[in-house]
Parts: structure tokens; sequence; C-alpha cells
């Protein structure tokens, strides 16, 4: 009898955990998506305060242009030989 039932049970609680899982999917509303992404924004901008990142000002990227903008010089490069 233990040897029929043991197949039966495994199988009954495998499926168990994955109804369990897709019915726990289920039910999620909106109202809790809403209250998980205030509370990570809660806890970024706390996390941002206590690094220091907040206190860092943001750059305009003025000046990323010069740069990029400007030719390369190559004063300094060896000499190289003609291939023929």
């Amino acid at each position: 009898m233990n040897r029929l039932m043991l197949p039966v049970m495994g199988t009954l609680l495998l499926c168990a955990q994955s109804f369990c899982a897709l019915a726990a999917d289920s039910t999620s509303t909106s109202a809790t998506t809403n209250s998980h992404e205030q509370l990570r924004e809660q806890m970024e901008a706390k996390r941002d305060q206590l690094s220091g990142v907040a206190n860092v000002s943001k750059s305009t990227g003025t000046n990323q242009a010069s740069v990029q903008d400007a030719p390369v010089q190559t004063d300094d490069a060896p000499s190289q030989e003609q291939q023929q």
C-alpha cells in the first residue's frame, strides 16, 4: 500500500507547490505594486542620502563636447615606415 501511495503523494506535493506559486502571482493587485514602487523609491533615496550621492551636483554636459571635438595630437608618435 505504501509503495502505491508514494508516487501519488509525491506528485500531489509537487503540484501543490506549483499551484501555490501561481495563486500568489494571480492575487497581486496594482495597489500592492504601487506600494512596492514607493517603498523602492524611498529606499533608493535613503541609500543615496547615506552614500553621499544626493550631495553630488549633476553636470550639464557642456564641457564634454569640447574634449571630444579636440583633434588628436600625433606630434610625439614614432615615425612609421612605408610598406611596399
